[in-house]
């Protein structure tokens, strides 16, 4: 099966295509990207430009590559999607049942999830991921399947993802134009973890931190369970227009000494050094190692204090031991892991890319999401081929002729 996995970015729409075996076993055959100005902040701003991006990125694909593509999958992010966990705890027994002790069935998770969603849904959102935590039967030990075994009460727990109903009718609206019906809508740093994480890391417990260019994803897994997964709205494009205002430069010179020459941990910088900047409006004297750093590193705190307050509030700092894993471009700034562990008082470790083979070339970090993103649709079966639908439909009709024969 041929599946193009398309990232949907600030700044940038990224395409892979892959293929995807009897064993699921994934491989990327090729990467693409394209700059557009569709969208701020992860979210879509400019419907128009959105899909004329989109048309641009399908058809290079079909362009390179004649191979049909069987599935399609798209991110979605921005500061319209919200996530809640909800709790709640259902009667097993009915008053007629002596014992009161039941067997737990499908249709009681079932229940059980539903109800924990109630009472936060809304009616301007729409569900993105409905992702089930725990259970807890009775006072025992909690449980990932509860089925088959037997008590009076179910606790159960779930982590909603859900986005604005407008947000998420732009994306189908895309996909509608283009003539695309075999598709998925992920959020996205679902996929940017899942292409860096497995499940060992999942189950021992891993905080990712993804700095991207307008955003940057906090994702959070403990017990082989997702805690959390947010998006906080901004990342390293705000250290290169701080550079370009300061260094009264323009924003590809500013660009080019943030990934360059700037250090994002003061203690490394030098005080004497001076950088000599291109393009600039400042003539007397040229800033020094020392200055620059304060500037890089004054914006990447604000990033790093957000998900700093995001983990404590969870208490995951102390519950979790393993090495914060790094990632995203903004990440690979000079000194940027050690100004997190300075302030996160942790070690860090960079993310790498598991799970997922490729047919020649390597996979660059800015390649991660879109390419995570068909790993985490594999991993949760999250696609329904063709067939699959046809099948399940044919089955569908089966049962109503059977139905309606056994009434009349």
């Amino acid at each position: 099966m041929y599946i193009l996995g398309i990232d949907f970015g600030s700044r940038y729409i990224k395409a892979a295509l892959s293929i995807v075996d009897q064993d699921n076993k994934i491989t990327i055959i090729d990467t693409f990207s394209e700059t557009h100005k569709a969208s701020r902040k992860g979210t879509i701003t400019d419907l128009v430009r959105a899909k004329e991006a989109f048309k641009s990125i399908v058809e290079k694909v079909k362009m390179k590559h004649e191979e049909e593509i069987d599935f399609y999958l798209i991110t979605i992010s921005g500061e319209g999607i919200s996530t809640f966990t909800g709790t709640t705890k259902i009667p097993l027994w009915k008053q007629e049942n002596e014992e009161r002790r039941i067997k737990i069935t499908k249709a009681h998770v079932n229940e059980v999830i539903k109800t924990a969603k109630l009472s936060y849904m809304t009616d301007n959102k729409v569900e993105l991921h409905s992702i089930p935590q725990e259970y807890t039967i009775d006072d025992q030990q909690p449980t990932q399947n509860p089925i088959d075994m037997s008590g009076v009460k179910l606790k159960g727990s779930v982590y909603v993802i859900q986005a604005e109903k407008t947000q998420k009718e732009n994306l189908v609206n895309i996909l509608s134009d283009c003539g695309i019906e075999n598709y998925r809508i992920i959020y996205s740093p679902l996929a940017t973890s899942e292409a860096v994480l497995d499940e060992d890391d999942k189950e021992t417990g891993m905080i990712m931190l993804s700095v991207g260019d307008q955003t940057t994803e906090l994702v959070i897994y403990h017990g082989g369970i997702l805690r959390m997964a947010k998006v906080i709205p901004f990342g390293s494009y705000n250290i290169t227009k701080d550079l370009k205002i300061l260094l009264k430069t323009d924003y590809k010179t500013a660009n080019e000494i943030k990934k360059e020459k700037a250090t994002a941990f003061i203690e490394d910088a030098d005080p004497e050094k001076e950088i000599e900047v291109e393009n600039s409006g400042i003539q007397n004297k040229l800033p020094t190692e020392e200055y620059v750093s304060k500037i890089v590193s004054a914006r990447l705190k604000e990033v790093y204090d957000f998900a700093i307050h995001e983990i404590y509030k969870g208490s995951y700092q102390r519950i979790i031991h393993s090495p914060v894993m790094l990632t995203g471009p903004g990440s690979r700034l000079k000194g940027a892991d050690k100004l997190f562990s300075q302030m996160n008082n942790s070690k860090t470790v960079n993310g790498k890319i598991c799970g997922i083979n490729t047919k020649d070339k390597e996979i660059h970090e800015e390649m991660f999401t879109v390419v995570g993103l068909i790993k985490y649709a594999v991993n949760n079966d999250l696609i329904v081929s063709e067939h699959d639908e046809n099948e399940e439909s044919k089955g569908m009709l089966f049962k109503m002729k059977r139905f309606f024969a056994d009434i009349f």
